[in-house]
């Protein structure tokens, strides 16, 4: 009985995917309120950038091009559904629109910081212009047509 409620309390914790904190995350995301760079980074080679400081990426951050941020967390099952068209669609447009992982355990405070709620995946793209605009959850953005869709829209 106790091995079957296990198995269970496992299961809902990966299926409601809300994004939680790591201890470890505070310590090393602290600099998220830090001065955003004029400029944010931009992949031009058709891979994902797995983020490595919440500076780059603060609220306010200037992007060369379309940039793609994909909120997410290595327990998350809908995370992991969305990750292989996350790569498939920066192959499709390199050169065009930077991609961009975020591991929310790892920097919490920065998901936090873009105010998009509790659950993950979450998907805020950030136009040149300064516009952001934010899907939560996979409702909108699978299957992988729906995605390009939304990427074309944004590139026109």
């Amino acid at each position: 009985m106790k091995k079957i409620f296990s198995i269970g309390a496992l299961a809902l914790m990966m299926m409601s995917c809300s994004a939680k904190t790591a201890p470890e995350a505070n310590a090393s995301t602290a600099q998220v309120t830090q001065q955003a760079p004029a400029v944010a980074p931009v992949a031009k080679d058709g891979k994902v950038i797995e983020l490595a400081n919440a500076a780059e990426l603060a609220p306010g951050v200037k992007v060369k091009q379309l940039t793609v941020v994909d909120f997410n967390a290595v327990w998350c099952g809908p995370c992991r559904q969305l990750a292989p068209v996350v790569e498939e669609m920066a192959k499709k447009y390199a050169g065009k629109v930077t991609f961009v992982s975020v591991d929310v355990d790892r920097f919490g405070d920065l998901f936090a910081a873009w105010n998009l709620g509790s659950s993950i995946p979450a998907v805020l793209f950030i136009s040149p212009d300064g516009k952001t605009e934010a899907f939560i959850g996979t409702g909108e953005l699978l299957p992988a047509a729906k995605f390009d869709n939304i990427i074309k829209a944004r590139l026109k």
